[in-house]
């Protein structure tokens, strides 16, 4: 014989008869999806993710109040720098114990990246690319081309 408590059964209820999946209730959010960590930024080993591409680096991203935040580290967790983002502008934090050269879209010494150059993190707006290892390393924030809307052919 099966027993319910009052509490059970109203719970069961509202599942079968709500509008709105159970494990939608359970787990909001898209799963496909990786949400940026609100905390632990200058950590060397963040609770965050890892996003990087490239197992030598980590790459683990933050978001708070609309700026978004890329703490990039060595294999080991020492951090390397922290690149911060709205829109379309990036800019350096004083973080970090390198002297890797980092170039940001808006730098005036704004190069192509080295042909051996590898990419270390991919967003479809910009992507994290290497060339070199530790302290010898350059870094280059590089924007990626927007589709534009293909003009239509009557």
């Amino acid at each position: 014989m099966w027993k319910f408590s009052a509490r059970r059964t109203c719970l069961l209820a509202l599942m079968v008869v709500s509008p709105t999946p159970a494990w939608a209730m359970c787990c909001p959010g898209d799963a496909t999806i990786i949400k940026a960590a609100e905390s632990g930024l200058g950590q060397s080993q963040p609770s965050a993710s890892d996003l990087s591409l490239d197992p030598r680096w980590r790459v683990h991203a933050f978001e708070r109040d609309g700026i978004s935040y890329y703490q990039v580290g060595d294999v080991m967790g020492v951090l390397q720098f922290i690149v911060a983002r709205s829109g379309q502008t990036f800019w350096l934090l004083p973080a970090g114990y390198t002297d890797a050269q980092i170039i940001l879209p808006s730098d005036d010494r704004s190069t192509n990246p080295a042909a051996n150059a590898e990419e270390v993190y991919r967003h479809p707006e910009f992507a994290l690319v290497v060339s070199g290892i530790g302290t010898a390393s350059s870094w280059w924030v590089e924007l990626r081309p927007t589709s534009s809307p293909k003009p239509s052919t009557p």
